[in-house]
């Protein structure tokens, strides 16, 4: 970004929250701490400083899951909709759908078993294919989302969703939840899964953000689990943040 750019940003948010006089020249406000404060945009050039790190990581947010969980649906619907719909630029969402399902070899293949029924196993296997196809958050958590909120055969569960959003190809979907990449995609998260069950603290839905569990989210307010999000990012705040009033003057940490 050019300086003219920045004399701009500065400018025009200075003179917004009351500036006046100031004998340095724009170019030179954010040059040091002492021109800063003389001129009062210290906010303004925090601001800036934020805006020039382009490198900051995304939020990491592994929700594990599973279909048929009224704890899960509830999760999805409230706290995850709200935060992908609010902040879903500074999270990278990993999904894993398996719980409580149990698996067995079965040739080449796996045989997965579960509380709730041969429909709860066929979702989560298709929920593995749909996270595999659609990595684009835009698309997947909208998707799963869909199927969650959803009762009956998941297959057309798949169809129906996949219809409504639009962009989405419900065959190659299914094609995978019926051939051996499904249940492999299954197994797989089944192996991230039974890393956890031996926690004290494991239930479901099992929620961590940059590899610390989020205890009691799903009983906590939806702006919480926001403002935890957003105290985790390093770089510039989206609008999704700044509307919590918990975090009125962010910085970004510097690498």
């Amino acid at each position: 970004m050019t300086v003219w750019v920045l004399c701009c940003i500065v400018f025009v948010a200075a003179t917004c929250s009351g500036y006046q006089f100031c004998q340095f020249p724009p170019e030179l406000w954010c040059s040091t701490p002492e021109i800063e404060k003389e001129c009062q945009v210290t906010n303004q050039c925090q601001w800036w400083s934020c805006l020039s790190k382009v490198d900051a990581k995304p939020v990491d947010v592994v929700v594990y899951y599973e279909s048929y969980c009224t704890e899960c649906d509830t999760f999805f619907e409230e706290h995850l909709k709200q935060a992908v719909n609010q902040v879903g630029q500074i999270i990278n969402l990993q999904l894993v759908p398996y719980g409580d399902t149990k698996e067995t070899p079965e040739g080449e293949s796996w045989k997965f078993t579960c509380k709730e029924g041969e429909y709860q196993c066929k979702s989560n296997i298709l929920q593995a294919c749909a996270i595999d196809l659609y990595t684009n958050i835009a698309v997947q958590y909208p998707l799963i989302a869909c199927i969650m909120a959803s009762n009956g055969d998941p297959e057309e569960i798949v169809k129906q969703c996949a219809l409504k959003l639009g962009g989405i190809d419900w065959a190659d979907i299914i094609r995978c939840s019926r051939q051996g990449k499904g249940p492999e995609l299954e197994h797989q998260m089944g192996l991230r899964t039974k890393a956890l069950e031996t926690r004290e603290d494991y239930y479901l839905p099992y929620v961590t953000v940059n590899g610390a569990f989020m205890y009691g989210m799903t009983e906590q307010p939806v702006t919480d689990f926001i403002k935890s999000l957003c105290q985790k990012y390093q770089g510039p705040f989206p609008y999704g943040c700044r509307l919590q009033k918990s975090n009125p003057s962010h910085t970004c940490k510097q690498n």
